[in-house]
Formats: C-alpha cells, sequence, structure tokens
C-alpha cells in the first residue's frame, strides 16, 4: 500500500496535496504499528500488611429513644387566683426555683388567725399548770379532796392537748401559705404554662411541666437471637451496669455523651420478641432531648487470638451476600478469597474463617486488582519514604 501512495505522487506532481493524502493514509498504519508494539501498563500499586493475630474488644450498636431522667407535672396544691408566672417558658430551672404565685392574703390571715389560737391555748395551758400545782399542794396537805385533785389533772391534760391542736393547726395553715409560691420539685426544662395568671385555680389543677434531660435515659431494645443475648453487657443490674456510649453525637466541647445501661426488663415484648434496657446518659448542653432516636454502641465482649482486618480490606464477592478480600500470592498475583465476617471490633472488623495469619492483605485499593492479575505491593513503611 504505501509503495503505491508513492508512485501516485511522483506521478501527480502535485507535492504538497499528495503529501497531506499520504499523511492520511500513514497516520493509522503507524499507529497500529505503534500499539502492536507497545509495552502493557505496569501492576497498579496496593497497600499490603501482613495478617497477624490479636487481642480486641467487641462492640455492637443498637437503638434507642431518649427520654426525659425525671417527668413531673407541677399542680396546685391550694385553690386561689393566680397572681403570677416567676419563670420562663422552655428555660432552665433550678430545684426550689419559684414558677408561680398565688394569692397569699387568705392564707397569711388563716395563719394568723392560729397562731391567736396557739397563743389561747398556751395560756389556757399556763393556767391549767397552776392550778395544779396549788391543788396537789393542797391535796398533800389533807385540805383538798381527791376529786380536785384529779379535776385538776384532767384540766392539765385537756390544756396540753389544745395547744399541741392548735400547733398543728398552725403549721398546717403555714403549709397551705407556703403553698401559694409554687416551687421547682427538680431541676430540668419548663415546659409551656396551662394557666395563665388571673385565673382562678382549685387544688390538683395542671400548671407545668418540668422535664429532667441532664442526665438523660435513653432506652434500647435487642432481640432474643442476639448472639450476644446472654452476655453480661446486655443484662445489666444497678449493681453491674454496663457502660456505653451513644454513636455520633458528642458534647459542646467534642466530649462523647457516656452512660451506664443498670436496667433490664424481666418480660419479652411479645410483638417484637425482644428485650428492653434502660440507661443513664450525661447530657451536657443538653444536647440530646426527649423522644430522639439514637445509636448506643455497647462492648458485648472480647476475643483473643483473632484475625482482625480494615473495613477497606473488605469486598463484595461474585455470590448474593458474600464477602471476599484479595491477597498477594507468588510473583506478587492476586488471589481472591472468601471470607466469613465476625463482629466489629476497636480494631477492625474480625473475621471468622477464609483468611489466615501470615498471609499479605491488600487493604485499599480493591478496586484496581482482579484475582490472578499481578500488583504491586507497598507496605506502610514504603509509603513514608
Amino acid at each position: 500500500m504505501l509503495t503505491n501512495v508513492v508512485r501516485s505522487v511522483a506521478r501527480t506532481g502535485r507535492p504538497g496535496l499528495s503529501l497531506i493524502a499520504a499523511g492520511l493514509l500513514l497516520g493509522p498504519a503507524l499507529g497500529a504499528q505503534a500499539q502492536s508494539g507497545g509495552q502493557k501498563p505496569p501492576p497498579p500499586k496496593v497497600p499490603v500488611i501482613t495478617v497477624e493475630t490479636a487481642s480486641a474488644a467487641v462492640y455492637k450498636e443498637y437503638a434507642g429513644r431518649t427520654e426525659a431522667n425525671r417527668h413531673v407535672e407541677v399542680r396546685a396544691q391550694v385553690d386561689g387566683i393566680l397572681e403570677s408566672r416567676e419563670y420562663t417558658e422552655g428555660a432552665r430551672v433550678a430545684k426550689g426555683d419559684p414558677l408561680f404565685r398565688i394569692d397569699a392574703r387568705p392564707y397569711q390571715a388563716a395563719v394568723h388567725e392560729a397562731e391567736a389560737d396557739l397563743a389561747a391555748a398556751q395560756a389556757t395551758l399556763a393556767a391549767a399548770q397552776r392550778d395544779w400545782r396549788r391543788v396537789n399542794s393542797l391535796f398533800e396537805r389533807g385540805v383538798a379532796s381527791e376529786k380536785q385533785r384529779d379535776d385538776a389533772r384532767s384540766a392539765l391534760e385537756t390544756a396540753r392537748a389544745g395547744v399541741k391542736v392548735a400547733e398543728a393547726q398552725l403549721e398546717s395553715a403555714q403549709v397551705d401559705l407556703d403553698y401559694t409560691t409554687v416551687a421547682a420539685p427538680i431541676p430540668g426544662i419548663a415546659g409551656r404554662r396551662a394557666v395563665s395568671a388571673g385565673n382562678l385555680i382549685e387544688v390538683g389543677d395542671r400548671l407545668v411541666s418540668l422535664d429532667e434531660i441532664d442526665p438523660i435515659q435513653i432506652v434500647l431494645s435487642y432481640p432474643l437471637d442476639d448472639p450476644f443475648a446472654d452476655s453480661d453487657a446486655l443484662n445489666p443490674t444497678p449493681e453491674r451496669p454496663t457502660p456505653a456510649e451513644v454513636v455520633g453525637i458528642t458534647g459542646p466541647n467534642g466530649q462523647p455523651l457516656t452512660g451506664k445501661l443498670d436496667y433490664r426488663t424481666a418480660a419479652i415484648d411479645e410483638q417484637t420478641n425482644s428485650i428492653r434496657l434502660r440507661g443513664v446518659f450525661d447530657n451536657p448542653g443538653d444536647v440530646l432531648r426527649p423522644n430522639r432516636y439514637v445509636r448506643v454502641r455497647i462492648q458485648v465482649a472480647s476475643v483473643s487470638d483473632a484475625v482482625i482486618v480494615p473495613e477497606t480490606a473488605i469486598g463484595t464477592g461474585p455470590e448474593p451476600g458474600s464477602t471476599v478480600v484479595y491477597v498477594v500470592g507468588e510473583n506478587d498475583t492476586a488471589q481472591q478469597k472468601r471470607v466469613e465476617l465476625g463482629p466489629m471490633s476497636d480494631q477492625g472488623r474480625i473475621v471468622e474463617s477464609g483468611l489466615e495469619a501470615g498471609e499479605r492483605l491488600v487493604i485499599d485499593g480493591l478496586l484496581k486488582v482482579r484475582p490472578g492479575a499481578p500488583v504491586k505491593p507497598q507496605t506502610p513503611s514504603d509509603d513514608n519514604d
């Protein structure tokens, strides 16, 4: 073909057009020659570690929902006109902070009346004591009769009882007076008021609710067929609580939200066939609020002499649901191995079977690896050089 092109150029005597035509014809031909004579691309570089066994802590995550540590409905304990609200809705209040004030004048008057009754009873007691001392002295000298002495003793005992009754009435009146200032029984977040100032309220009327959320409770559950259902971690008691941590949520300073599971239900939930746990967690800054869904991380076991690999070393196998890893075999060729995975640990994923200690494992870049194809293994020390 090339010879014919040259002859055509010579016949035409038009070198410009002929050279262009020759270039169009020679280009594909030369490209094909270069491709057929070119070298193959180099093997891909992949990070490799030598598989070793190690001891590790096994963790699992469970879904849970937050609840207030304590929820209190604050209600009126005396009747009267609600004079004022002393808190800001949605704000944090301390235990003992005033929330509402009820018209105290009727109760203050009752206290004054009870104080007067107590003073009268004390005066009656003082008179009865004097009468008793006088009559008893006369009786001992044989001047007063036994009946007179008994009457004086009865009057003294009645006067003493009268003082106790008056003291109890004063205490009751003082309690009612104290109830006119409605105070927070627990620390927490105050909700919306249920009654506005100016309304007449009665005993038992709901005024506001308080939620203690620092600490906060988290309720979670696990199925009966959980592989760690019989572990101590999933069977906590108040005497043997289980440490736990909220996943993916931190406090104001970046610290994890930690707590302890200290309660397990005795009965099984018949609808979900699961068992519920309850834990109390620190909640600085009120990061968590009630009725939020979270995930809780628990150490459920510890293992020794386990084969542990990073998650980046695990790939999807050809069969549905299968998992594989790649090891570097003889002549630095990649070999695919199907593995059975165990639970997650604090050092990586535990491999139950399919991988042995001493093998060279590809820990990243699996998309560049093909079974039986050569690779260029790189150890972590090579990457640092």
